[in-house]
């Protein structure tokens, strides 16, 4: 009998120790487990952080250009400056930070490619804007180049944002688990340990009567036993307690009465209260949630009911000292107290400088686009204002100049014979210089009209278009001797009619002008272009996207609703037989006033090829030319197809 009880008191104390010994591994290896979860957690926020920090300081390199391009002062360029220098450092960073992730280095070394590319283009608009002028600048950046860069760029970043947030939730939720495991595994085995002691105590109660007999040394060598057991409960039940205590976040245990039973050092830093001013739900919802304390109450009552994990959400609390801090509770059930109260595990995560760095974010992109509302408007007004000037100066001119003709012809025709031939080339030569600035006045004229006329656009053929264009230089061409032809098919283009006749009267007259020593030959032909769909790089080089895009659809909002690039646009060609233009000077032909040769070589107004750049930009089109000196040019109009 005595053989017998020695063997259960034998098995209940190894299971007991066992169990002790499984504990104190198991709490130890969840321990280190949650420190390193919580490291990667800070880890990960200080990526996102990064991130953030690196679209913030391009947006600083915009910001500076756009002041920059338009005042053209350069102290407008220190946020730009500035961002160049911060730039570079953010990204070593964030490769720094995810040299654990090969994705993200990945993503990081395309996204070190798009800023590269993104600076570049704000280089570029600088130095156009400062060796140029203000248009060559908005140009480049009306090509919509730097804003699909920038897309790109925050696509990129959505992305690793994406990617970290993952990672985020997934370490959270391990770091839960591995409190919660903790806990019960604990909990379980100090319940089981428990009840072995108990069972021993019974056997020994039972069998007094023969162990004082003969078993009081070994009475004595169980107590010292049990002593050790107790001692080493106690150290786990100890190194449990450190763990709560000492842990990164704020964590509290609760009981369904509302008693606080125990909070880590985390909470009482955080929030400035210590354990014994908040000795109860109660106090902390008095203390931290003021007006709202019967609210949170609410909630907190019914976590007891719902024995169930839940994330709680965000609440601003208020600390000790009265400053105002948002943290986000998880709490979960840790089953019965003794006494039969449930018991609630509460933590929570510090996110204030999270959500004020969101705010400042969001505050720094409503005001950047405040900023650059307010200047397009600015500078909408400088060019209506313009625009009005023009049309009024030339309209206004225009009544003394015919006066002066009117006189100037009256004189040849009443008087002619009482001047000398030098009185009456003088004569003559006021009545064509009043023509000539009769042409320039009708061109201004025409192409302030350009800019505030609304043109309704519609399904043309050009074809006919052509037709109508070649009947009015026909004077023209009969005079010169030009032959004029086209081929079809021209196909069908989106214009305005009056307008789009216009443009091609006016390259087939600069085609029948600047010709020298032959007779003027031009040819007409249309070709179907294909513009590449968003996510297409296989159909054309970037060159060749960046030449489709650029000036393309802007004044076309009401055809292009969804702001795509269409499938496909049609491209004339106006080709001749002339003298031909240099490369450096292909751009300056479109520009108002802009002349290559003299009035007395080649008649006109310098304004011809302008109007056709203005009224093919308000049909939303593009305008071109290829040419070498002394081999002809061939200009051509892009539209969208019909």
């Amino acid at each position: 009998m005595n053989k017998s009880l020695t063997r259960q008191i034998t098995a209940g104390i190894g299971m007991a120790l066992g169990l002790l010994i499984f504990n104190a591994a198991t709490s130890y290896r969840n321990t280190l487990k949650l420190v390193e979860n919580e490291a990667w957690v800070s880890h990960t926020h200080q990526v996102l952080t990064q991130l953030e920090a690196t679209l913030s300081t391009l947006k600083d390199a915009e910001t500076g250009q756009r002041g920059y391009l338009l005042t053209g002062e350069e102290r407008y360029l220190e946020p730009y400056q500035t961002a160049i220098a911060r730039v570079n450092v953010q990204v070593v960073g964030l490769q720094q930070l995810t040299a654990d992730n090969n994705r993200q280095q990945q993503r990081i070394r395309d996204l070190k490619i798009a800023i590269d590319s993104k600076l570049a283009e704000i280089e570029e608009t600088i130095h156009l804007r400062r060796t140029k002028n203000l248009e060559a600048a908005l140009r480049l950046v009306k090509s919509g180049r730097g804003k699909q860069i920038m897309g790109d760029i925050r696509q990129q970043v959505a992305v690793m944002v994406a990617e970290e947030n993952l990672l985020l939730q997934q370490r959270a939720r391990e770091s839960q688990a591995s409190a919660n495991l903790t806990i019960v595994t604990f909990t379980v085995v100090a319940v089981v340990n428990l009840l072995l002691m108990v069972l021993v105590y019974y056997l020994v109660q039972r069998d007094r009567t023969l162990r004082e007999n003969y078993a009081k040394i070994k009475q004595n060598q169980l107590l010292e036993q049990l002593e050790k057991d107790r001692h080493s409960l106690e150290l786990t039940e100890e190194r449990f307690r450190l763990a709560i205590v000492n842990a990164p976040l704020p964590i509290m245990l609760h009981a369904e009465n509302g008693e606080v039973l125990q909070i880590n050092s985390a909470w009482t830093e955080f929030s400035g209260y210590k354990y014994s001013e908040i000795p109860t739900i109660e106090d902390w919802t008095e203390k931290a949630y003021g007006s709202r304390k019967s609210v949170v109450q609410a909630n907190i009552n019914w976590l007891h009911k719902l024995n169930a994990r839940l994330s709680e959400g965000e609440y601003t609390i208020t600390t000790a000292s009265g400053e105002k801090r948002i943290w986000d509770f998880y709490s979960a059930p840790l089953g019965k107290l003794s006494d039969g109260r449930s018991l609630v595990i509460s933590t929570a995560i510090d996110i204030t400088e999270r959500k004020q760095a969101e705010a400042e974010i969001r505050m720094l992109n409503a005001t950047l686009e405040q900023r650059v509302e307010l200047r397009t408007n600015q500078l909408q007004a400088a060019n209506e204002e313009l625009e009005a000037f023009t049309y009024t100066v030339a309209h206004d001119l225009r009544a003394p100049l015919r006066g002066m003709q009117g006189l100037a012809e009256a004189l040849l025709e009443d008087y002619g014979e009482l001047l000398d031939e030098l009185g009456q080339e003088y004569a003559q030569q006021i009545v064509n210089s009043g023509q000539q600035l009769e042409d320039l006045i009708q061109d201004l004229l025409a192409y302030s009209r350009l800019s505030r006329a609304d043109l309704s656009l519609q399904v043309l053929d050009l074809e006919s278009a052509v037709a109508e264009a070649m009947a009015m230089v026909q004077a023209d061409a009969k005079s010169s001797g030009a032959q004029i032809s086209f081929r079809s098919p021209l196909f069908a283009v989106i214009a305005h009619r009056v307008t789009l006749v216009q443009v091609i009267a006016n390259l087939l007259a600069n085609a029948i002008k600047f010709v020298a020593d032959a007779s003027p030959q031009v040819q007409i032909w249309a070709e179907e272009i294909e513009l590449p769909q968003e996510g297409d790089t296989d159909r054309q080089t970037a060159g060749e996207c960046e030449r489709a895009i650029v000036g393309q659809w802007e004044h076309s909002q009401s055809i292009v609703a969804s702001g795509k690039l269409p499938v496909s646009t049609i491209r004339l060609w106006v080709e001749d037989n002339g003298i031909g233009i240099a490369p450096e000077h292909q751009k300056r032909i479109f520009r108002v006033f802009e002349r290559l040769h003299g009035i007395e070589s080649y008649p006109g107004t310098g304004i011809g090829l302008a109007i056709v750049q203005k009224a093919v930009d308000r049909m939303g089109g593009q305008v071109g030319v290829e040419s070498q000196l002394g081999k002809g040019s061939r200009f051509w109009i892009q539209l969208r197809k019909g």
